[in-house]
């Protein structure tokens, strides 16, 4: 009885912990959800019509789609079983296996590949892209087609003893491949049956899920330990994937109609992101690889972690509410006596705000970075950009080809400066003007890499900008590539690849300013929202059109609509 006691004490000090905490946050952010609630109708307007385009849209190549999206989906694994091939205008990318498995096999797959395509009627040229496992192509689409180039590679894998190889999921997907949007768009048609599935049920009285399957989801989404199983099993994108849909699908079964409009929202606004990173990859392909000497064909080190990367505004609140979020369900049973009430307060602790933010504003800044030629061939990087502390700058790209310091400089290294991060330059005597007290100055080039390293192994999350060091820009946690001539081989290694110079990086570290308030000011938002839903699954009507689960669908979208205008804001 004792324990019982302690643990109802200790759940109520959560419960009135949250509420104080929510009441604080109310001052803090009522004025930006007035703001935003004024533009709130007409965001959501936007995001409906959005939908209902990209919905139109996508449904003219549904049968090639729903078939990509089935392998997708269907490659529940620890490893990537399905190859990615992206082909269009003469150009082929094209996935090889076991080349992650370096030495002598990679050797014998290398050469046989080239050799083999090459010996193909139509085939330019082939060259085995030594960073991104794949060998890239140039072809006569009229002599020979994608099906009998896949053929060929398939033959060398068979011979080479690899044909049941593997893929790991950490290597990017090619941006100009289908995958991506067959997925998002499975997803979103998963959002759009929850929703009708929810109206159905409500309109006929037909009775929701049995509360232990939304609170069995919501503890997975809450703490990530339980996760690990699932992981080790399937692989960790498609936990995510898996994850997701389950929220969704269920969410419109049990709580009506509000989770899975809102990840609809969201979903859209990563199929927007997508499309336009497909679209600058067809529209700059070309300038990446002009030809077999722009491939690189020896892969830079890749340097494990010493200390793991540091966790942003969301995971540190993530972290405070897997073990606080159980504990307030506890009080609101022990108070109540009402199991309904604590599974609402468990569900409405689900910092869902907080990452439909951050996601929307990752998502938001892809998009406007595409739009102006940057490549982004990892767009994950960009949901990064709110853990960047250290911002290192190979000097050289400060430099005309003049030998003077190019006129953006100085503005690229005050949104360095103004970022917050630490400042880390290559030693350069052609900058020194440029230069502030605060800078740290490396010796070389060669101590770049090694620096990069150095901080990554203090906890650091590191941004690099270089236009030729591939092993600096392999070595961060986000990697910006300034190229000063189309076919440079370090840009492979890069995350993003910007097409107007200094310019986009100038972009680029705006958004890194913005990152971090923002998904401080989600957070908050996603305090607001569960610290409201729990007092009225303590206190309010248990059937009545007020929720729990309301307030955090109405942060969700609030965090969304202020986290695309921010990121629009960022990048002017």
């Amino acid at each position: 009885m004792s324990s019982l006691a302690s643990v109802t004490r200790a759940g109520v000090s959560g419960a009135w912990a949250l509420g104080a905490a929510g009441a604080r946050t109310a001052g803090r952010v009522a004025p930006v959800a007035a703001r935003t609630g004024l533009r709130a109708a007409e965001g959501s307007g936007r995001i409906a019509v959005s939908a209902v385009q990209q919905g139109v849209s996508a449904a003219a190549g549904v049968p090639g789609r729903a078939v990509r999206a089935g392998r997708v989906l269907a490659d529940l694994h620890p490893r990537r079983h399905t190859r990615h091939v992206w082909a269009s205008h003469g150009r082929a990318h094209i996935e090889v296996r076991g080349l992650d498995r370096g030495g002598r096999t990679r050797e014998r797959l290398t050469g046989g590949v080239t050799r083999a395509l090459r010996g193909l009627s139509g085939v330019r040229w082939a060259e085995v892209n030594a960073v991104t496992g794949q060998v890239l192509l140039s072809f006569d689409e009229r002599s020979v087609g994608v099906d009998r180039l896949l053929n060929t590679v398939r033959a060398v894998e068979k011979a080479q003893g690899v044909r049941d190889a593997d893929f790991p999921w950490a290597q990017p997907v090619t941006p100009g491949d289908d995958a991506p949007v067959a997925a998002v768009t499975a997803e979103l048609l998963v959002d759009c049956a929850a929703v009708a599935a929810g109206v159905v049920r409500r309109v006929f009285g037909l009775p929701s899920l049995p509360r232990v399957v939304p609170v069995a989801v919501a503890a997975l989404e809450l703490e990530r330990g339980l996760r690990r199983p699932l992981v080790r099993r399937i692989g960790p994108l498609e936990t995510d994937l898996l994850l997701s849909l389950a929220g969704a699908v269920v969410g419109g079964l049990y709580g009506g109609i509000g989770m899975p409009a809102v990840d609809a929202a969201n979903r859209t606004l990563l199929l927007r992101e997508i499309r336009a990173r497909r679209q600058v990859w067809e529209r700059r392909e070309r300038d990446l690889c002009p030809g077999p000497a722009c491939v690189p064909h020896t892969r830079p080190v890749r340097h494990l972690r010493g200390r793991a990367r540091p966790p942003g505004p969301v995971e540190r609140w993530e972290a405070r509410l897997a073990s606080a979020a159980p504990l307030t369900a506890v009080a609101v049973f022990a108070l109540r006596g009402s199991t309904g009430r604590a599974a609402d307060a468990l569900l409405a602790a689900v910092p869902r705000a907080a990452r439909y933010g951050r996601e929307a504003f990752a998502a938001t800044v892809g998009r406007e970075l595409a739009r102006r030629g940057v490549v982004p061939l990892d767009p994950s990087a960009l949901r990064l950009l709110d853990v960047v502390s250290a911002v290192v700058v190979d000097s050289a790209v400060l430099v005309t080809k003049g030998g003077r310091p190019a006129p953006p400089a100085v503005t690229v290294l005050a949104a360095a400066r103004a970022t917050g991060a630490r400042v880390v330059l290559s030693e350069d005597e052609r900058i020194r003007e440029l230069l502030c007290p605060s800078d740290e100055i490396v010796g070389g080039r060669e101590g770049l890499a090694g620096r990069v390293c150095e901080l990554r192994d203090h906890g650091e999350g590191v941004l690099v900008i270089s236009g030729s060091d591939a092993e600096a820009l392999a070595a961060a946690d986000i990697a910006v590539a300034v190229p000063d001539a189309p076919g440079a081989e370090a840009s492979w290694s890069a995350d993003l690849v910007c097409a107007d110079g200094l310019q986009d990086a100038w972009r680029i570290l705006r958004a890194v300013t913005a990152a971090r308030a923002v998904s401080r000011r989600c957070v908050l938002l996603a305090l607001a929202g569960s610290a409201t839903g729990t007092l009225i699954a303590l206190v309010g009507r248990r059937h009545g059109v007020l929720r729990a689960l309301t307030p955090v669908h109405v942060a969700s979208l609030l965090a969304m609509l202020w986290s695309t205008r921010t990121a629009r804001r960022a990048l002017r």
